[in-house]
Formats: C-alpha cells, structure tokens, sequence
C-alpha cells in the first residue's frame, strides 16, 4: 500500500531541511553546471512553466505503458482503475485525450485542500503528487500532501535566490551570475 508512512519514511519537516541544505550547497557552486530537476522545476514556475506534473497545476502527462499495451493515467497508478485501454485496440493519442485521462488530470486541481488553495508556495508546489496527498490538514480536511512541511521550507526557502535567477534569465542573462553576488 502506498499510502503509508513508516518508520522509514522521511518526515515533510526532514525532507525540507534536506532540500534546503542541498539548494544551498548547488546555489553558491553549482548552478549551471549540475542540474537538480527539482531545483529546475523551482526555477521554471517563475516563468509559469511546470515540466513536471508533480508540481504542475495539473497532472496526466506521466502516462505508463506496459509490454502488453496497456495504458494507464500515471506511472504512479498502474491499477485497474487508471487503465485507459490497450494501444493494440486503441489510438494511443485517443487514449491521452480521452475524457477518463483529461478528468485525471483535472481532479489534481479541483481536489486541492483550502490550506493549499491560500498556499504562499502554490505557485511552485500545487500540492505536489496526488499519491502523496494522504495527510489531513490542522482543520482535518483531507488530500494534504504529507510532504507539505517540507516543501513549503524549501520553495519559501529558494524563493528569493529563483527570484533573482529568473530576473537574470529576463534580462538576457545566465542564471549562474548568482553565484558571484553576494
């Protein structure tokens, strides 16, 4: 079952002091030589561009295909309720577009919780992945991303050093001049 948190399992709170750690690290040394999809994904929702779905205002573009053709909304619900159909007996592009795969995708939005709606961060996060969103928020309203702690460090955390890499990239110029401001 994948909507469970173990004892193994990071904590929101630990996954944000990582991430923070991390983005510091890359900031001061590495920006433009070592690419961190997260950090890059950060950076393209100042631009509103999402290239990820986990952090896209909407998902299903992450589709899984199986060796027997079997199609399915996301990579992270190959279960029979996610199942399109087969590519040998329908167009794949007809599958993508078909009304079960676009409301999919749109049920990320339109279930967002009010805590994450207000979210200072949503314009980086949108709640992250729908199979994360297991957690409650203080208010009990369920689809809370239990991961939320620490991705609402992280992006407030990286938000002025994205700011000024995306004001740089405006100005023609390459977001690694970062690394020589102080």
């Amino acid at each position: 079952d994948g909507n469970l948190v173990t004892s193994r399992s990071i904590s929101g709170r630990q996954y944000g002091e990582f991430l923070c750690a991390v983005f510091d690290e890359w900031v001061s040394r590495d920006v433009g030589d070592v690419f961190v999809q997260l950090f890059d994904v950060t950076l393209g929702a100042h631009f509103d561009l999402h290239s990820l779905c986990v952090h896209a205002p909407t998902c299903g573009s992450a589709l899984a295909l199986e060796h027997n053709g079997d199609l399915y909304s996301c990579d992270h619900f190959v279960e029979p309720d996610h199942l399109l159909g087969n590519i040998h007996d329908t167009p794949m592009v007809d599958l993508v577009s078909s009304p079960q795969q676009v409301a999919f995708g749109r049920h990320k939005l339109e279930s967002l919780p009010r805590m994450c709606i207000e979210c200072d961060v949503r314009y980086a996060c949108h709640g992250g992945c729908p199979k994360d969103r297991f957690a409650t928020t203080p208010e009990g309203e369920p689809g809370l991303n239990h991961l939320c702690d620490g991705y609402k460090s992280f992006f407030a955390h990286s938000e002025p050093k994205m700011r000024i890499m995306a004001d740089l990239i405006r100005d023609g110029r390459f977001a690694d001049e970062i690394m020589h401001q102080r």
